[in-house]
């Protein structure tokens, strides 16, 4: 059985993982592969539930490090980098 560390150690890993999926979603252009919407999420989507968990402080950085991985994974063009470096 999961002590009480261990289950917020479980939840935050988990709010991570699909606030992550979130923003490669974001990046892609293509509909969410839970909710099936595009470019929004519906209000049940466990993706946008997961973001709006994050601070703002944590989306912006979430936001920024994904984009930084996806530009040297060469999956989004640098013409489409809208962030001010």
């Amino acid at each position: 059985m999961f002590d009480f560390a261990e289950r917020n150690r479980c939840a935050e890993l988990i709010i991570m993982t699909l606030a992550k999926f979130c923003v490669l979603v974001e990046l892609s252009k293509e509909p969410c592969p839970l909710c099936h919407k595009a470019p929004a999420h519906d209000a049940e989507c466990p993706m946008a539930l997961a973001w709006s968990l994050l601070d703002t402080g944590q989306q912006e950085k979430l936001r920024r490090d994904m984009r930084a991985l996806a530009l040297s994974m060469g999956s989004v063009g640098a013409c489409a980098d809208t962030l001010i470096h």
